[in-house]
Formats: structure tokens, C-alpha cells, sequence
């Protein structure tokens, strides 16, 4: 075994993954007026962050691709005690 395979081997065990972005657009969408309102993101990265700040905020929201599937990509947190 070569030394540079062992190297190249300690370096992918020790390094933390890889995070690919998915590519497409989403929707941050929120119930309003009997409606729904779609903000439109590029990443998918973004359209976490923004609905994880909604639900913070207790805003009903959830995330939709391009063809309007639902994507439960961030789950609500509770603020109950254990």
C-alpha cells in the first residue's frame, strides 16, 4: 500500500463530510388569508434558514419544490420540558 493512499485515507476519515447543494428552487410558504403565500429561494440551504427563523417565530410554514411537493426538510422544535 502506497503512502499516499494511507494519507489521502487518514484525511478522508478526519475531514467532515462533503455538503453538495441540491439544485432547483423552493418555496418558503405560509398559510394567509384562506391562501398561501410562496416566497421564492434559490437553495435549498437558504429556504432551511428562513423556515427554521418562521417556525421560531411560530408562523405555520413549510418548504415547496418547484412542482409544489411538500418537503419536510426542517421539524418544528418543541419548547416542551422533559
Amino acid at each position: 500500500m502506497k503512502i499516499s493512499n494511507i494519507a489521502n485515507t487518514l484525511l478522508a476519515q478526519a475531514l467532515p463530510p462533503r455538503h453538495t447543494e441540491v439544485s432547483g428552487s423552493w418555496s418558503i410558504c405560509i398559510p394567509a388569508d384562506g391562501n398561501v403565500q410562496r416566497y421564492a429561494t434559490t437553495s435549498l440551504v437558504q429556504a432551511e434558514a428562513t423556515l427554521n427563523e418562521w417556525l421560531l417565530a411560530g408562523w405555520p410554514a413549510w418548504i415547496e419544490d418547484n412542482s409544489g411537493n411538500i418537503i419536510h426538510s426542517v421539524q418544528q422544535s418543541s419548547n416542551a420540558l422533559n
